[in-house]
């Protein structure tokens, strides 16, 4: 079964999954980056890509890029903050980022906090598009958004901004805290 518009309709959401991050997702472009030798990842990540099939690049100016995450309530699974996975898309709701991002619940990650990431000039980095997950339901999550990786232990210096992510679909562009919220740092230091 995949997750389809008139589905997410019933589910009370009228809008379409990615469509406002249309008009404000980053471009990476030859204009900000370069491709140059592609690294080779491990075999999970490389899988994780649409097709097997993605690009190293380095950044040739600033760049935004976005990472979702969270911890469960009792920290001991889901995503950290400092995770390698990255998008050019901010995340328009929770099930946005579970379905664009093709985050299988069995991996944990909370998807309750966003960070936006200025990604300094000279990084490398490699892109791709998300490929789908099956889960074990055989629900397909299809992904689609840009996948990016970043380098490992990225400096925390790097982010600009913080902001919860809720359940409802957001029709602009978010706002953002250079605060870091006390549940990211309780969560962080578990």
């Amino acid at each position: 079964m995949k997750w389809r518009y008139d589905e997410l309709v019933k589910l009370g959401l009228n809008f379409k999954s990615g469509s406002t991050n249309q008009k404000f997702k980053t471009i990476i472009s030859d204009n900000n980056t370069k491709e140059i030798n592609k690294q080779i990842l491990p075999e999970d990540i490389v899988n994780s890509f649409k097709n097997s099939e993605y690009k190293t690049l380095v950044t040739l100016d600033d760049i935004i890029l976005y990472r979702v995450y969270g911890l469960t309530p009792s920290g001991k699974a889901g995503a950290k903050q400092n995770g390698s996975f990255a998008t050019t898309e901010f995340a328009e709701s929770r099930i946005d980022v579970k379905l664009r991002l093709a985050l299988d619940p069995q991996w944990k990650n909370a998807l309750y906090i966003e960070e936006k990431i200025k990604v300094p000039k000279g990084v490398v980095i490699n892109k791709g598009v998300v490929g789908p997950v099956k889960m074990l339901s055989g629900t397909i999550l299809e992904g689609g958004a840009d996948q990016i990786i970043l380098p490992k232990n990225w400096p925390e210096s790097w982010v600009v901004g913080y902001r919860f992510v809720t359940s409802e679909p957001l029709m602009d562009y978010p706002e953002y805290t250079v605060e870091k919220p006390d549940e990211i740092r309780r969560n962080n230091s578990l």
